[in-house]
C-alpha cells in the first residue's frame, strides 16, 4: 500500500527542484528597519512596520500599561464575554478622526 502522503513529498521535493520552495525565515530581533534574520543583519524592507511604530517609546509603554490592566488577551470574541473598555475608546477615537459615526476595529 503506498503512503496516502507521498504526494506531498513529492511535491516539495519538486518546488525545491524548481527554486520555487519558500522557507520560513527566523527573526531575530524586533521587526524594524535593521533586523536580524537567520542570524545576519539585514535592512528590513519586507515588513509592514515601515512607519517603525512597532519600536516607538510611548507606544511600548501604552502596550504595557494595557498589558498591566488588561492582561494579555481578551479570553473570547467581544459577543461572548464582553468588549473592553480599550476597545470601545479606541474606536471612538477613530471615528471621531475620521469624522464618522462610529466604527469598529
Amino acid at each position: 500500500m503506498d503512503n496516502p502522503l507521498s504526494y506531498l513529498s513529492e511535491q516539495l521535493n519538486q518546488w525545491r527542484q524548481e527554486g520555487t520552495y519558500q522557507r520560513l525565515r527566523v527573526l531575530q530581533s524586533e521587526s524594524a528597519a535593521h533586523s536580524r534574520f537567520d542570524g545576519k543583519e539585514v535592512i528590513n524592507l519586507a515588513s509592514n512596520n515601515y512607519l517603525g511604530l512597532t519600536t516607538h517609546p510611548k507606544l511600548r509603554e501604552a502596550a504595557l500599561e494595557a498589558v498591566r490592566r488588561f492582561g494579555v488577551g481578551s479570553g473570547a470574541v467581544r459577543t461572548i464575554s464582553g468588549t473592553m473598555s480599550l476597545h470601545l475608546e479606541l474606536e471612538e477615537r477613530i471615528a471621531a478622526f475620521k469624522h464618522a459615526k462610529a466604527c469598529v476595529v
